[in-house]
């Protein structure tokens, strides 16, 4: 039995609406950079996958605090300008999650695992895990800084 395609406005009606604007804005830029956005259910409720070039560059995904966006730095390195620009929570969220297992011990972690990322921030270089080295909540704060490090992010993967 197939699955059943989930469209953008079914889980659009799930986003709080003091985020509406700013998701169905960053949606639109995504999709004219050149991203596909890819919609699934989870437990939690609904994750939206922006996909470019076939590889994952972020995601929206449900908790019960509320919509967070979870970026995959892979070129964090490139735009390191950017991070250093952070609010300081935003910043102590990067420096304070997991480490890069496969950085560490390269058999710590499974074989399909693509490695973590790394960047460098007052003078500290960091290597951290993809799936929450760059996980932040979606605040009036934090979206524009999510949209300027997806975007950063796109612009190095050309």
């Amino acid at each position: 039995m197939a699955k059943e395609t989930i469209s953008f406005e079914l889980f659009f009606s799930t986003v709080a609406s003091e985020h509406r604007s700013f998701v169905q804005e960053l949606n639109r830029k995504l999709i004219e950079l050149g991203c596909e956005a890819v919609i699934k259910e989870a437990k939690s409720g609904y994750t939206v996958s922006y996909q470019y070039k076939k590889k994952t560059i972020m995601n929206w995904v449900f908790r019960k605090s509320g919509i967070l966006a979870r970026i995959y730095g892979d070129h964090a390195y490139r735009y390191e300008d950017t991070i250093a620009a952070l609010p300081p929570e935003m910043q102590k969220r990067m420096t304070t999650s997991r480490d890069c297992k496969r950085y560490i011990d390269p058999a710590a972690c499974s074989d399909m695992c693509v490695k973590g990322f790394v960047y460098t921030l007052n003078g500290i270089t960091y290597k951290k895990c993809r799936n929450d080295g760059m996980f932040f909540p979606l605040t009036s704060e934090s979206a524009e800084y999510i949209s300027r490090l997806v975007c950063d992010e796109i612009a190095a993967r050309q």
